[in-house]
């Protein structure tokens, strides 16, 4: 009969993949001195570390496990569980591995040290994708936040340029409502006016003389003669 001890797995899926991150793992390891342990994961990775993260504490993506320790006997194909707490579960033995109450533990390892190799495989698979998967989900994240922070920016130049043409409009209508004419006191600068030449009065003996010398005639001809003139261009006579 082949021997039974080594460890045995019982993988609750969650049916959505990546198990290392969604599903539970049971673990029992049968060891030959007739000693085991038994490893309940209570809850997934990604469970834990949401929960974790809705309660406010640091997130923790390690999985919570209970492990329990006893000694095993078996006869025939039965397999009797006696745990230190006192409790005890009988299982049935088959050829893939162990039936106990509603969980099938498959073999997977004959060794009770090193961890199964198909395990680790199937973790470092899961681990890649999961990094691949939260890249993408992360890459798409920047894409939306980049194209959220382009779409601000760009309301926030179109509000600053209305306000600008706004303001242009407001100031073109003020302008046309009081315009500004070349000669209102607005645009010219104040000038004092020029004081009129004060009229020159010609003295009275003058202006006289000047009157009585243009109405000199001859005495012979009556032609009219200049001032300082000694014979009339008329006549010729002497003036007097």
């Amino acid at each position: 009969m082949k021997s039974i001890s080594g460890q045995y797995e019982c993988l609750h899926r969650s049916g959505i993949g990546l198990d290392y991150f969604t599903s539970r793992i049971d673990r029992l390891t049968i060891q030959a001195n007739g000693q085991f342990i038994f490893v309940v994961q209570d809850r997934s990775r990604v469970s834990h570390a949401a929960k974790s993260l809705f309660s406010g504490q640091q997130v923790d993506v390690n999985a919570p496990e209970t492990q329990r320790k006893g000694r095993y006997s078996s006869l025939g194909d039965t397999i009797t569980f006696n745990f230190d707490d006192g409790t005890q579960e009988n299982g049935q033995l088959t050829l893939e591995g162990i039936q106990l109450g509603n969980n099938f533990f498959e073999k997977v390892s004959d060794s009770t040290l090193l961890p199964p190799t198909h395990r680790l495989k199937s973790n470092m698979e899961d681990i890649a994708k999961g990094l691949k998967i939260a890249g993408a989900i992360g890459g798409a994240a920047v894409k939306a936040a980049k194209t959220i922070q382009d779409t601000l920016q760009t309301a926030q130049g179109t509000q600053s340029t209305s306000a600008t043409t706004s303001s242009s409009q407001s100031s073109n209508h003020q302008a046309q409502r009081n315009p500004v004419t070349p000669n209102s006191p607005a645009s010219v600068p104040y000038q004092a006016a020029p004081e009129s030449p004060t009229p020159q009065v010609q003295p009275t003996d003058k202006v006289l003389t000047e009157q009585s010398t243009e109405t000199l005639f001859c005495d012979q001809c009556g032609a009219p003669v200049r001032p300082g003139k000694h014979f009339c261009n008329q006549c010729g006579a002497k003036l007097v």
